[in-house]
């Protein structure tokens, strides 16, 4: 049994579920068979990896495709279309006037955005 499958069959709330899946980078395994799943928990664990890259290295002149539909998933379009003029613009300028309005980077953002996922885990939870 994997972590997915453990998380899934412990009931968890949303966001002790949303807590569960921020060990994935613990289970690389798990990225072997993550098709094999809903797509909601495909997103979420987009997510986690978006924020995680945010993070960590920052926002990258790269196609952002999977992030912005997972967002866009989930509700959580302001980034989802913040991510989308990243994707349509190489042009460093116009990136740097994004990155500052990222979720990520704003306190109360931030916190609508994990608000937004746990909501979304919890429609599919039940």
């Amino acid at each position: 049994m994997n972590l997915i499958d453990e998380a899934l069959q412990k009931h968890l709330t949303a966001h002790d579920f949303l807590q569960a899946m921020g060990e994935i980078r613990k289970h690389p395994e798990i990225r072997d068979v993550l098709d094999s799943y809903p797509q909601w928990i495909r997103d979420v664990i987009t997510i986690l990896d978006y924020d995680t890259e945010m993070s960590s290295e920052g926002m990258e002149n790269r196609e952002y495709t999977p992030e912005i539909e997972a967002l866009r998933r989930c509700g959580i379009t302001k980034e989802a279309e913040l991510l989308s003029m990243v994707h349509d613009s190489s042009d460093y300028a116009a990136m740097s006037a994004i990155y500052p309005r990222l979720a990520f980077l704003n306190e109360d953002d931030y916190t609508v955005f994990w608000n937004c996922v746990n909501a979304y885990i919890d429609q599919n939870l039940t």
